[in-house]
């Protein structure tokens, strides 16, 4: 599936809406989510899902290492939110 620049400027300008095939197109080849696309900037869909910019920044450094190095991180993420869990529980 090809999408002519002119039907691009046609949903740049509000004219017209891609449909999903066209949205999936042009995520992929701007290197970025669907959910972006339709959503806006990520700043916009981090505060509306509730999430800190900070912990996204790292989750994107992380996601970047090697496969032990990531596994490790997923540990210790895991320990530190079962602490504050078992945390909870006791305090109630």
């Amino acid at each position: 599936m090809q999408i002519h620049f002119t039907q691009v400027s046609r949903y740049e300008r509000g004219e017209t809406k891609p449909n999903a095939a066209a949205m999936a197109k042009l995520a992929k080849v701007l290197d970025t989510t669907v959910d972006f696309l339709m959503h806006g900037s990520v700043d916009d869909v981090t505060a509306d899902a509730g999430l800190d910019k900070e912990i996204i920044s790292r989750f994107k450094q992380v996601q970047e290492l090697n496969k032990e190095d990531k596994k490790t991180v997923l540990s210790l993420l895991d320990a530190y939110i079962a602490k504050g869990k078992i945390q909870s529980i006791l305090q109630h």
